[in-house]
C-alpha cells in the first residue's frame, strides 16, 4: 500500500499492488454490470445509483469502490474488534453496557406469537451513555493516525515556535492520545469512563481526541461507522456471551499494524466460544434507525457546546 502511496515507479516496486488493484477493479466491474446486482445491499445498489445519475462509466464506479472498500473496512473492523475485546474482557463493564441497552430495546409479539426485539440504533448512540464513551476511549487507546499539514505562511506559535512557509506539519494522533499532561496519569489504562459527561471532573480539551482527524480532513464517514460499530456490538452484547477458550483475556500486541491505517490491528488472534445468551430466549431481532436532534458527539466539530 505504501509503495503505491508514494508514487515512485510505481509498476516497478508496487508491481504486485497494481496487479492485486487490477484484479479487484476487474471483478467490482463484472459484479456492477451482472444483472443480478438486485440482490446486493441498499447502500451498494444507492451508490450506483447516484454515479449513474451522474454519467459515471462502470469502469469508474468500479475504481471508485476499490478504493471505498479500503475507507468502509480497513479501521472498522478492527474497532469493533476491540471495542467487543474491552467490554466482554471485563464483566462488570459487560452487565453496566447491557442494563443500558435492555433499557432501549423495544418488545412485541406478531399475530402468530413471535417476540421481536428491536434496537433503534439513534437511542443507542444518544442514551447508551457508557456505551459511548467505551466506544470513545476505544478510539483513543487503539488509534496511531497522522494528521498532516501544510504551512501556507509562516507562522509563529507561542512566541516560540516559527513554522516556516511550505513546510509539512506531522501530528501524531498516539502521541496526542498518550500525553499524561492531557488526558492525565492513568492515560495509558483504558478507562471506559473517561468520556462521560461529569460536572465534577475536568475534562480534556476536546481537541485533543484526534481519530477521526479534524479540520478540512475530518473523517466524513465517522457518524456511518459508529452507527454500524454500536448496532453490530450492541446487538452482539444483547444476544451472546463470549469467553476466551484458554480461560483468561489477554491484549493482543499491535506491533505489525499496517501504516495506511488509523486503528491499531492485533497481531494474533484470540480464540473464543460464542454461546446464546438463555435469558433472551428464542424470537426475532430487528434493526431500526429513527431520526433525532440530538448530535452523538464523537469530534470535536460534532459538539454544539463547550
Amino acid at each position: 500500500m505504501m509503495r503505491l502511496l508514494i508514487g515512485i515507479l510505481p509498476s516497478v516496486f508496487a508491481r504486485k499492488g497494481i496487479a492485486a488493484r487490477g484484479r479487484v477493479t476487474k471483478a467490482f466491474e463484472s459484479y456492477y454490470s451482472a444483472s443480478d446486482f438486485k440482490d446486493a445491499s441498499l447502500l451498494a445498489q444507492a451508490r450506483l445509483e447516484v454515479n449513474i445519475k451522474h454519467g459515471v462509466p462502470i469502469k469508474d464506479v468500479a475504481r471508485y469502490e476499490t478504493v471505498i472498500g479500503v475507507a468502509i473496512i480497513v479501521n472498522t473492523a478492527p474497532a469493533l474488534f476491540w471495542l467487543i475485546f474491552f467490554i466482554f474482557s471485563n464483566p462488570e463493564l459487560l452487565e453496566e453496557i447491557r442494563s443500558e441497552i435492555e433499557a432501549i430495546v423495544e418488545t412485541s409479539i406478531t399475530e402468530d406469537g413471535t417476540v421481536v426485539r428491536s434496537l433503534d440504533v439513534t437511542n443507542v448512540k444518544t442514551k447508551c451513555h457508557l456505551l459511548l464513551s467505551t466506544f470513545q476511549e476505544t478510539l483513543r487507546h487503539r488509534s496511531a493516525g497522522t494528521s498532516v499539514r501544510k504551512v501556507m505562511e509562516d507562522t509563529l506559535l507561542d512566541d516560540t515556535w516559527l513554522l516556516k512557509k511550505n513546510s509539512i506539519i506531522q501530528m501524531p494522533g498516539r502521541v496526542i492520545h498518550m500525553d499524561s499532561k492531557i488526558w492525565g496519569s492513568d492515560v495509558a489504562d483504558f478507562n471506559p469512563r473517561r468520556f462521560l459527561k461529569d460536572g465534577n471532573v475536568k475534562r480534556p480539551n476536546p481537541a485533543a481526541f484526534r481519530t477521526f482527524g479534524g479540520g478540512t480532513t475530518l473523517c466524513p464517514g465517522r457518524h456511518f461507522a459508529t452507527n454500524e460499530i454500536l448496532a453490530v456490538v450492541s446487538m452482539f452484547v444483547m444476544r451472546f456471551d463470549m469467553k476466551p477458550v484458554d480461560g483468561n483475556w489477554k491484549l493482543p500486541k499491535s506491533d505489525n499494524t499496517n501504516v495506511t491505517t488509523v486503528i491499531m490491528e492485533p497481531d494474533t488472534d484470540i480464540g473464543v466460544v460464542v454461546s446464546q445468551r438463555k435469558e433472551v430466549g428464542d424470537g426475532k431481532w430487528t434493526f431500526k434507525l429513527s431520526d433525532s436532534k440530538t448530535i452523538a458527539s464523537v469530534a470535536i466539530e460534532d459538539r454544539v457546546d463547550s
